[in-house]
């Protein structure tokens, strides 16, 4: 019995220097680091309990290889990074660097924007815009519910997959984790490429909750896009029994369409590991697009 206790002990010492040469070998503050050391060495077994529901760095930018991540980018956002005529305010100059110098977020000139507060005119102009669609379809949210305005938006899907557009689909494991699997089943059954955005069993338990995908961006043919605030669940159309829902999103045509294309293939690659670059996906804006209304996203 004796060795019993001494072979439970050693392997039980392994995992924590194991563990402990992880967090020392991990991207992460000084002081973070320090403070998971004393955890898991003044608190047999709990520590190690507590290191492995929170203390894991998910960051996405970890789990993207910096090669990818850099041609996704940069390489897709080289050739509009001198615009012809791109006129910005001297005001707005350091901001626009700023975001530049950190992420590549180029500002586009030449945007038409259509801005909804109400969930109806969204809707109908989503609904719209997936009937037009001839080659792609991006969407991007962070939650879509099994009722009737999430089925009737899967529905639409599905028909333009059969036609043989190519439909993408990304949703928050999170946001949607009261919808069931045969939802999303019925829409990859139909050509529909579907994943979760960090799939994770308990939400409530695991650090990886609070890396989430807020994003609620809508791409068509890389000429049109939506962002803002709205996710596809009724609420957002009539809101609830006890309140009502005001949110606000916008429909954009123009080259800041690229950036919204970029940001939705950067999460592709996340989810799904495949690289898509081409150029097809960030087609030439229309020329009857001549405002200078200047976007940076």
């Amino acid at each position: 019995m004796i060795y019993i206790h001494w072979t439970f002990l050693l392997i039980y010492f392994v995992i924590i220097i194991t563990t402990m040469v992880v967090v020392v070998m991990d991207d992460r503050q000084p002081a973070k680091t320090m403070a998971w050391l004393l955890v898991l060495w003044f608190l047999p077994f709990i520590g190690i309990l507590l290191y492995f529901f929170f203390g894991q760095n998910t960051r996405k930018e970890r789990l993207v290889s910096q090669r990818s991540l850099d041609q996704l980018t940069k390489r897709s956002m080289l050739e509009f990074a001198e615009q012809e005529d791109l006129h910005i305010p001297e005001n707005h100059l350091p901001l626009v660097h700023l975001f530049t110098n950190q992420s590549w977020a180029l500002p586009f000139k030449d945007n038409v924007v259509d801005i909804y507060t109400n969930g109806y005119d969204f809707i109908f102009s989503v609904l719209h815009e997936i009937k037009k669609a001839r080659h792609h379809i991006h969407i991007d949210t962070f939650i879509i519910e099994d009722d009737p305005l999430g089925n009737l938006i899967a529905d639409a899907l599905i028909d333009k997959a059969r036609q043989g557009v190519e439909v993408r689909f990304i949703y928050d494991d999170v946001g949607c984790w009261k919808v069931k699997n045969k939802f999303f089943d019925r829409m990859r059954d139909a050509g529909i490429e579907v994943h979760a955005f960090m799939p994770v069993k308990f939400p409530a338990f695991t650090s990886k909750a609070n890396y989430r995908n807020h994003r609620k961006i809508y791409i068509f043919d890389g000429a049109v896009g939506f962002i803002g605030g709205m996710n596809i669940a009724i609420r957002y159309l009539k809101g609830t029994a006890r309140q009502g829902w005001r949110d606000t999103h916008m429909r954009i045509k123009g080259g800041s369409v690229y950036a919204m294309q970029r940001a939705f293939l950067i999460d592709w690659y996340f989810v799904d590991r495949t690289l898509i670059s081409g150029r097809k996906y960030y087609p030439p804006v229309n020329p009857a697009i001549n405002n200078n209304c200047l976007i940076q996203i």
